[in-house]
């Protein structure tokens, strides 16, 4: 596992991992209580809906708007702030379906697991000590997020777009995909699409660290 997640931040800075963990039930789960909550009518999922305006980015939220070169991003989201353990407002969270709120607390407690063993492993690779990055990027009590997207049909596909190409500014971005290709990485100096691989997690070092590792 070091010597693989070591390549794919010195190189890709973008790497899938597989058989970590037995956690193919878990994803599954995940995948289905997502999809379960984007498949309602839009009524039961307004129930759920943040309030920016207030400040409160926690929640459900439908985006369509244009972007800055002229393309329509579409998406519906639903936003979480799960770790500290004093973020997360799970009185939003949706109470259909009946393990949505289960299954996304499992997930994101296996997801800070896995955000140690990374950082871990990328410091020793850069010869410092084992909890360096970790502790540089707030320790135990950095923000962790999590967005699940859903992307709507599009009648013109070639007028809309997802997400615009950017960068991440988190220190890790780990991404469960769901078999449905789009996901693509600027490498190098091309675009080349992200292989879906089945009861994977796509993970993907953001800005944070890459300006940690060059100080």
């Amino acid at each position: 596992m070091q010597r693989r997640v070591e390549e794919s931040g010195h190189g890709l800075g973008f790497g899938v991992s597989c058989s970590l963990l037995t956690i193919d039930d878990l994803i599954e789960r995940v995948k289905k209580a997502g999809q379960a909550f984007f498949d309602q009518p839009i009524e039961e999922k307004a129930k759920c809906a943040n309030e920016q305006v207030s400040g409160n980015i926690q929640g459900y939220e439908s985006k369509l708007a244009n972007n800055a070169s002229g393309q329509l991003e579409w998406e519906d989201y639903f936003f979480h702030l799960i770790y500290p353990k004093d973020k997360p407002n799970s009185s939003i969270w949706p109470k259909t379906p009946s393990d949505y709120i289960e299954a996304t607390s499992e997930y994101a407690r296996l997801l800070r697991g896995l955000a140690t063993k990374v950082l871990s492993v990328l410091s020793l690779g850069l010869g410092l000590e084992e909890g360096r990055l970790e502790k540089e990027a707030g320790g135990m009590e950095e923000l962790l997020l999590q967005m699940k997207n859903y992307y709507p049909k599009c009648p013109q596909p070639e007028l809309a777009l997802g997400v615009e190409a950017h960068t991440d500014v988190s220190a890790l971005t780990f991404i469960l995909p769901n078999m449905v290709p789009g996901l693509q990485l600027f490498y190098p100096g091309n675009w080349v699409a992200a292989k879906c691989v089945p009861n994977s997690i796509i993970m993907h070092i953001g800005d944070t660290i890459e300006i940690l590792s060059k100080q």
